[in-house]
């Protein structure tokens, strides 16, 4: 290719070549400038998929117009093959610069940080890149990012296309991208979005900072295991000085789940903008103090021979009970309800209904992995099972697991019927079954909406079952999470007053069995603050600060665990905190979408504490939750919130049939008959209402009309909202006025 011309470009020399083609530096004869030309040959320009992807390369770069993306000046063709001309940047690719210990990292984040503006850019544009890696990214001398390499880009016809309105030049099904800095979804032919981009700027991320990849393995079959389920190591159990920020960065990027992940490329942006502020300030204050700064690399991780832990860092606070933290966030493996969804069996005769259901099982088995505390084995090692399921027993036992899923599908014309068991394989018994029957117009959205369906119900079922099976153990032979799981058992089915005490036993009990177990911190602050609500407590203040201590402290331990968030979403609830308790419960349903607990949670904080607006968002995701998942454990407590929410709403009818589904559920919990009783007030039945309170004073004879203000002024932080909450019982005189003294 020397000195040959093409069109008015002359070819100078050689500067790479990969899988798509050979790069040249060439002189542009007519503007007398250097390009870049970028040359498939014609042995694989004859390949009409090559010549596709090459093709789309030049189509999907032109389009954009980003600093940080390389500019496309033209595409042409000849006899001998097809070529890109491109801007000719001088400078190298990035793997050619990252150390055996990582770059500065405030130069990672300066390069981390341009990367995340150019993807965002082509995102708004409908492209996708799917193949981020370093070898795609140049630097320029002068440090300025150039993202490459669109070969295996996403492209939706029109910008404004719907995200699954997409072009592809692949087999359905088929992988596309650089396997180690694929995201989960990818590897297995999923669905992908522009959230595959950001999973692989955290894995480059995580590269430049330590030097090394997040994920390592000696064969395909270990590297995709580890992609899918194993935990990246924290980068602060590498190098102590980094700040926590970074670690929570690339623990939202590297989520496993695309939900988990940050929803926009300007989200992801904006927080590693904060990140090279804190590493600022760190070097200003470093150097001030004559030490080593952070413009130097960093020094190398630990050999083996070295402690692996990291320098304690300083107690969240100076006056907390609870010990400092000495390692990282847990490890995953605190889940104690694992399950398998073998291939679901086509009853059919067509070959496309078999294609259907093996679709139906692999999306089930994706949405339970979305599922707080459930660890679902993969696809790969259930994929065994599709011609024959051997004993239940033999399952667990080989997959590790304890639950089963299993499903049928049958098809006759347009009508679809599948039906799902779960079963539990140690006991041999089948804990819930159901038959979903569906008219078959749009395929892959009737297969989403069974999917979802049997995930809502199935998650629900091993909530119960896991609770249930602690509870019947005896608190000594339980580890952490068993004490935790038997303390929710009690809070969902055995409510009754005696037994709160019992239930904050067992988890300071799971606290110094594991001092670094985030939900054991969680699930306690959330008990006080339940204690303080309840009108259970002769110590409320003190209770209260030591609800929000243990909130803190599981915040710090597993800032992304959707149920660390759900549990101190409610805690900051009611001491106050609106604004942060929105924050973490919005945080908590977009990390772990099948979480229902937690929009029930979300529910009520918008229900009971923010406006109007808000109220009716709550109104949406309760009853949705009530109509698509009537057999979770968790439903009393939602018509319990949908009750609060018609309150806030001045619909107070509804409010009272809200509340006395509640009461029909869950007879024992009290505070639901307080909503009912004050809702029967505003609707004039006040004898009721009087009846109602009669029934709650027998219980507890501490509630009062002043605790009750004080908390609903908690919630509402508004005296007219809280009024509501209050004068159906004033107008029925059905509550004392005292306070009692404080002594609840």
């Amino acid at each position: 290719m020397k000195d040959r011309v093409i069109s008015h470009y002359e070819v100078i020399d050689e500067i790479g070549r990969g899988g798509m083609g050979v790069v040249y530096r060439a002189k542009d004869l007519s503007l007398n400038r250097s390009v870049a030309l970028k040359a498939l040959p014609l042995f694989r320009a004859s390949d009409a998929l090559a010549r596709q992807r090459f093709e789309r390369e030049a189509q999907a770069a032109s389009a954009l117009n980003h600093p940080n993306i390389v500019t496309i000046y033209e595409l042409l063709v000849d006899h001998d093959g097809s070529y890109i001309v491109m801007e000719y940047i001088d400078g190298d690719p990035l793997n050619e610069l990252i150390p055996p210990n990582g770059l500065p990292p405030e130069k990672a984040l300066k390069y981390a940080t341009q990367l995340a503006d150019a993807l965002g850019c082509a995102h708004e544009a409908g492209i996708i890149h799917r193949d981020l890696k370093p070898r795609n990214i140049l630097i320029s001398k002068r440090g300025h990012v150039k993202v490459l390499d669109f070969g295996v880009a996403k492209l939706r016809s029109n910008p404004g296309d719907e995200p699954n309105s997409v072009e592809e030049l692949t087999t359905p099904g088929a992988f596309v991208g650089t396997m180690h800095y694929a995201a989960p979804e990818q590897l297995f032919g999923g669905m992908v979005d522009h959230r595959v981009d950001i999973y692989a700027l955290g894995v480059v991320l995580y590269q430049m900072f330590s030097g090394h990849l997040p994920f390592t393995a000696g064969n395909q079959l270990d590297l995709l295991q580890k992609i899918s389920y194993a935990e990246h190591k924290p980068l602060r159990q590498i190098y102590p000085h980094f700040p926590l920020v970074c670690d929570e960065i690339l623990a939202r990027a590297l989520h496993k789940q695309a939900g988990g992940r940050y929803p926009s490329m300007a989200d992801m942006a904006e927080e590693l903008e904060a990140a090279k502020e804190q590493f600022r300030i760190i070097s200003l204050v470093s150097g001030a103090e004559g030490t080593q700064t952070l413009e130097a690399p960093l020094p190398m991780p630990p050999s083996s021979s070295q402690s692996s832990h990291p320098s304690t860092p300083p107690p969240f606070s100076s006056r907390s009970a609870y010990p400092p933290i000495t390692t990282g966030p847990p490890q995953a493996g605190y889940e104690k309800a694992s399950i398998a969804v073998l291939p679901f069996r086509s009853l059919s005769a067509d070959k496309e209904d078999e294609y259907m259901a093996m679709g139906i099982g692999s999306e089930i088995g994706s949405a339970l992995s979305r599922v707080p505390g459930i660890r679902v084995a993969s696809n790969v090692a259930t994929y065994r099972y599709r011609d024959e399921v051997p004993e239940l027993s033999e399952i667990a036992s080989k997959l590790n697991i304890r639950y089963v899923l299993t499903g049928s599908l049958r098809r006759a014309g347009t009508r679809m019927r599948v039906a799902a068991e779960l079963s539990d394989a140690n006991a041999s018994t089948i804990l819930w079954a159901r038959t979903y029957e569906r008219h078959i117009e749009d395929l892959f959205e009737v297969q989403e909406e069974i999917a979802e369906s049997i995930v809502r119900a199935t998650g629900g079922e091993l909530i119960r079952a896991g609770a249930a099976n602690a509870d019947k153990a005896s608190a000594h032979e339980l580890d952490a999470w068993g004490l935790v799981r038997k303390a929710y058992h009690f809070w969902n089915y055995g409510f009754e007053v005696a037994g709160i005490a019992e239930s904050l036993d067992l988890l300071r009990r799971a606290v110094q069995l594991d001092p670094n177990y985030a939900n054991a911190y969680a699930f306690l602050g959330l008990y006080l603050i339940e204690r303080v609500v309840l009108i259970l407590t002769a110590t409320p203040d003190a209770d209260r600060a030591e609800a929000d201590a243990a909130a803190k402290r599981a915040m710090e331990l597993a800032p992304q665990d959707s149920e660390v968030l759900e549990n101190v979403g409610l805690v900051w609830l009611h001491c106050g905190e609106y604004a942060k308790s929105i924050e973490a419960l919005r945080r908590a349903v977009g990390i772990a979408p099948f979480n229902l607990v937690a929009w029930g949670y979300l529910g009520l904080a918008l229900g009971w504490g923010g406006k109007e607006h808000d109220a009716q968002e709550a109104l949406k995701i309760l009853k949705k939750l009530i109509a698509d998942t009537p057999e979770h454990p968790s439903l009393p407590y939602w018509y319990f919130f949908l009750s609060g929410t018609y309150v806030r709403l001045q619909r107070y009818e509804e409010a009272v049939e809200a509340a006395q589904h509640c009461m029909e559920l869950q007879p024992r919990f009290y505070v639901a008959r307080i909503t009912l009783a004050n809702a029967l007030g505003h609707v004039g039945k006040l004898a009721e209402s009087r009846d109602e309170m009669v029934q709650v004073l027998a219980v507890n004879p501490y509630v009062s009309e002043g605790v009750l203000e004080a908390e609903y002024m908690q919630i509402c932080r508004d005296r007219q909202v809280a009024e509501l909450h209050l004068a159906g019982l004033r107008a029925a005189q059905a509550i004392p006025v005292a306070d009692m003294g404080g002594q609840r």
